[in-house]
């Protein structure tokens, strides 16, 4: 594999660029590594870079999104992470082969709905990008396999997201999620789902409907409650943790439903660890 890594010490001078970006032409490079580099925008260069399968952007400080990215036919992953960004840049959805994308820790505040068009993308980071939506668009990217929107303004989720049947990690912490459309059925493959640091008050019986998950992170709600009935209907769970909420004695009829952690369940695992 053929890769490039600028001189990480020192911010890039634009004729730095130039000259790091023809020898990239020049050598068919296929990793492009342009991270922390105190950049403000990216030359045209960069579009000459066909053979590119990997473009790393992140950590500088661009304020808009290079579109000669777009005219790379062979991207499978962009990582523009810790940038400026409040849009990505149009034409992205052109990326056929992308299977990567990270775009965390900008301020985007929104998704442009070509993302739809990503029909090899498996893997979308978008965690603390001050998002207040995701558009219903997204639940048309039929590959995509983890979707991270961590620490974002998301009050709910539409319906459409459901149709990403090959999801299998989900992690929506730090939001403001009260409650799960009803048809997370289509979550066929799902495996992993966090909902720590959100607004539910109770566990979701509806996630009933996706037994292949294993794994139900709700940490840091207000849930004071879980009947019986939603045991049952949730048992094939590996791990249930309710940690942070507001259980603060274990039912002493829970004695064997292990998969179900509490703070009590945990203080408890310390207290035999120390006999």
């Amino acid at each position: 594999m053929l890769e490039t890594t600028a001189d990480v010490n020192k911010p890039m001078e634009l004729w730095e660029l130039e000259k790091f970006l023809n020898n990239i032409v020049k050598e068919n490079i296929e990793v492009i590594n342009l991270s922390h580099r105190g950049l403000t925008i990216v030359t045209g260069q960069l579009e000459r870079a066909k053979k590119a399968h990997t473009l790393l952007l992140n950590h500088n400080q661009l304020l808009m999104p290079p579109s000669e990215l777009c005219e790379l036919p062979y991207l499978t992953e962009l990582i523009l992470d810790n940038n400026m960004l409040t849009m990505l840049p149009s034409g992205v959805g052109n990326l056929s082969k992308l299977r990567i994308l990270s775009v965390s820790h900008n301020p985007l505040v929104a998704l442009p709905d070509d993302l739809a068009n990503l029909s090899s993308l498996q893997c979308l980071w978008l965690i603390n990008c001050q998002l207040a939506s995701v558009p219903p668009s997204l639940g048309q990217i039929k590959n995509l396999k983890k979707l991270g929107l961590r620490n974002n303004k998301l009050c709910d989720l539409p319906d459409e997201l459901c149709n990403l049947h090959k999801l299998t990690w989900l992690n929506l912490d730090e939001n403001c999620l009260k409650e799960l459309p009803p048809v997370v059925s289509g979550w066929q493959e799902l495996l992993y789902l966090s909902l720590n640091d959100n607004c539910f008050k109770e566990v979701p019986v509806v996630l009933q409907s996706v037994p292949s998950l294993v794994s139900l992170q709700l940490r840091k709600n207000y849930i004071t409650s879980l009947s019986d009935d939603t045991i049952v209907a949730l048992s094939f769970l590996t791990v249930l943790d309710i940690r942070e909420n507001g259980f603060h004695i274990r039912p002493a009829h829970w004695k064997g439903l292990d998969f179900i952690v509490t703070n009590s369940s945990h203080e408890e695992e310390k207290s035999e660890s120390h006999l």
